[in-house]
């Protein structure tokens, strides 16, 4: 060891050792969570509306290429249309008086199979009826039927096949049901069954015969029945099933596409599915726990894999779920997509040109989750509730670069896996102990990765690898000896990769070399290099050093320390007095692409914010600047370096929040300047990296905090 210069703190007792760092490893080579074909399933759009609605309709009311919205209110004579624009936009809501209020809204099938007219039922009216749409979106009245009780639920089909659907009247506070029939002489209703109480009905073919039977749930005694159809539109009882609970959402869907009809609907925390069969026994029962509560649900094929998915939303948890359909009789773990306040009504999403989900929230907004079809100018993704620290990966090896991000609200790893064409084609997940702020990928080897995700001025550190051939991965978690400054990793072909962490303990810089052993980690820790450590940066240029800042009585001292061979040298470069200094945050890399790496650090005080460029390889070894004050750095996750264009050069870059953009730092004079340039406007960013997500353009792929999403947008 060299002697400590006189600007070094003096003293300084190095404890060179080797031991067993703390170590867990859970789930080895485990199966915990397959690969999820979103195939592109993730876009996200929302739209500001007119608040106090809380229930949603697709309809095309216009009669163009695009879908069209109506929003209404059981409690509102009043409906809001919005007109589809391409791009799944919408033009201005439109405001329309309607004469009652409406509860819920169905489809009413013409012969030519055309939609011009549309069934609804009014509880706060005590009606039933019909309604069409102008070209603008306003609702037209063509007939309806008051009742003694309060219709809610409505189901629509042609049960006595004369070209005309009829509607089908259930309802908790409802006298039993109601079938209305559309005649030449306007609308007629009569009873199947009175002086009980059907919180849901559905026509459902349940026979297999092509006639629409029933299948209501009676909620006196929680049973669900079966009413058949005689062919002319004549229903009598004939079995029923104990449920033994409430249940609600009840639809009738070929959900597995066997052409038989199957019963769906939820209860508590979970979604039941009765499958239909050639003999209407519905025997094949399978129940599908769910971790929130299915308030609402609604089917299709979200991912375009030929295969019927389940979506839902919790009304208490503000969650939109998804459950994509495996197989026949199974599906892949859920996907919670976004939480959002106030939600309130989920309907599926079609036109010509979009596929997806469409959400309400009764504070005026709408969301919707539709297929991507490219990665255009500006894309939002939704896969996760509250992404907090992203990154890149390259799944394949094969220059197409993949996203890998941590979220706080599953405390889970998510990798979205990119096709050829560089859209989001397949999801993973995997649990974490805790929520990181940053991730550090090894990527030397293809389909099998190593993530490193940890939180700057914490300790714990994840190491999950990846193996996306055989779908398995192993997990590690190890201590820090300290608070994490820094943490690099060296790939070892073949090996596990050498692991260096920069830590503070009790205030004094110690440094840790992790390698794996004879089926252990160990590391060789140094301790107690300097005091009063600020920050600290790991060279792994052309031999192993720290670079770091601490307060000595002579000011802010950056220093060096080199270990060659297990030996420890210290250098001090430089002094800087500066009083009330607040916080320094320093970067080290090939800042001047020179393949030397040099260390520009922030400096902030309560009056300037100074950069410190350090180099080696210049004959000016420091140079200082004072910046502008908006430029404060104060966490690493504000700083990206890699390249911003195509055969570009790597840039160090910097997100400032008071100015909203993301500025490049050039150096200039051969280093000894540099000069800073906006390249972006953004703002809420959590977490960012730029990358090259398309083969033409480089793009900005950030976390957005005020929408919790993943945002591409191209420079």
């Amino acid at each position: 060891m060299k002697r400590p210069y006189n600007e070094e703190k003096t003293g300084l007792r190095i404890e060179l050792k080797t031991v067993r760092i703390i170590l867990f490893a859970f789930f080895l080579s485990q199966e915990v969570f397959p690969q999820v074909p979103i195939n592109g399933f993730c876009k996200y759009q929302s739209f500001v509306v007119t608040p106090d609605f809380n229930s949603l309709f697709t309809l095309n009311y216009n009669d163009d290429s695009y879908t069209d919205l109506i929003l209404f209110n059981p409690d509102l004579k009043k409906i809001v249309s919005l007109s589809g624009q391409k791009n799944g936009n919408f033009d201005k809501p439109r405001t329309f008086n309607i004469p009652y209020q409406i509860t819920n809204i169905q489809n009413l099938v013409e012969r030519n199979k055309k939609i011009k007219r549309y069934a609804f039922t009014s509880r706060a009216s005590r009606r039933a009826g019909i309604y069409s749409f102008t070209g603008s979106g306003a609702a037209i009245l063509t007939g309806s039927i008051k009742f003694n009780s309060y219709p809610e639920n409505i189901s629509t089909a042609d049960a006595n096949q004369n070209g005309k659907d009829e509607l089908l009247i259930s309802g908790s506070a409802f006298n039993g049901l109601s079938i209305i029939s559309q005649t030449p002489f306007g609308l007629r209703g009569k009873k199947i069954v009175e002086k009980t109480s059907f919180s849901e009905a559905v026509f459902a073919d349940l026979r297999n015969d092509g006639f629409s039977d029933i299948a209501a749930f009676n909620l006196i005694n929680n049973s669900l029945f079966f009413f058949y159809n005689n062919g002319e539109g004549d229903f009598s009882m004939v079995r029923t099933i104990p449920i033994n609970e409430p249940i609600h959402s009840l639809k009738a869907v070929d959900l597995n596409l066997d052409n038989y009809t199957d019963l769906i609907f939820a209860k508590a925390n979970s979604i039941t599915v009765m499958y239909g069969d050639f003999a209407s026994a519905y025997d094949k029962t399978i129940n599908i726990p769910t971790k929130y509560s299915p308030d609402q649900i609604i089917t299709g094929d979200f991912n375009r894999d030929g295969k019927i998915d389940i979506a839902y939303i919790d009304y208490s948890k503000n969650t939109l779920s998804v459950l994509f359909a495996k197989d026949e009789y199974s599906f892949y773990p859920e996907m919670v997509y976004i939480q959002k306040e106030n939600l309130k009504n989920l309907v599926p999403y079609y036109s010509k040109f979009i596929n997806g989900i469409a959400a309400l929230s009764s504070d005026g907004k709408i969301y919707t989750l539709t297929n991507l079809a490219s990665i255009s100018s500006d894309v939002n993704i939704a896969l996760s509730v509250k992404p907090t620290a992203i990154s890149f990966f390259d799944h394949s090896n094969n220059g197409i670069s993949d996203i890998c991000y941590v979220d706080q609200f599953s405390k889970s790893l998510d990798l979205i896996v990119r096709n050829n064409a560089g859209i989001p084609s397949f999801y993973f997940s995997y649990p974490l102990f805790e929520t990181h702020k940053k991730i550090v990928v090894e990527n030397l080897e293809p389909k099998v990765k190593t993530f490193y995700c940890f939180t700057p001025g914490r300790k714990l550190i994840e190491i999950l690898k990846v193996d996306f051939v055989n779908n398995k991965f192993e997990r590690n978690s190890l201590y820090s000896p300290g608070k994490i400054l820094d943490l690099k990793i060296k790939a070892v072909p073949g090996q596990k990769d050498n692991i260096y962490i920069a830590y503070s303990k009790n205030g004094n810089l110690g440094f840790s070399v992790v390698e794996f052993h004879d089926y252990r980690y160990t590391f060789t820790n140094y301790g107690n290099i300097a005091s009063n450590i600020l920050d600290a940066n790991i060279s792994l240029d052309k031999s192993l050093e720290l670079i770091y800042w601490y307060k000595n009585n002579n000011g802010l001292v950056l220093s060096k320390t080199s270990f060659i061979g297990g030996v420890e040298s210290n250098v001090t470069k430089s002094v800087l007095s500066l009083d009330n200094v607040n916080d320094v945050i320093s970067f080290t890399g090939d800042l001047l692409n020179n393949e030397n790496n040099a260390s520009l650090s922030f400096v902030q005080t309560s009056k300037s914010v100074t950069a410190v460029l350090y180099n080696d390889n210049s004959s000016e070894v420091v140079r200082t600047k004072v910046l502008p004050d908006y430029f404060k750095i104060s966490k690493q996750s504000q700083l990206f370096f890699g390249p911003i264009r195509i055969n570009g050069l790597k840039k160090l870059c910097a997100y400032l929040p008071e100015k909203e953009m993301i500025a490049k730092i050039d150096f200039i004079n051969k280093g000894r300047d540099f000069i800073i340039s906006k390249i972006y406007n953004a703002s809420n960013i959590e977490s960012y990296f730029i990358k090259n997500m398309s083969f033409h353009s480089y793009n900005l792929v950030y976390i957005d905090k005020s929408t919790n999403c993943i945002n591409i947008q191209q420079f």
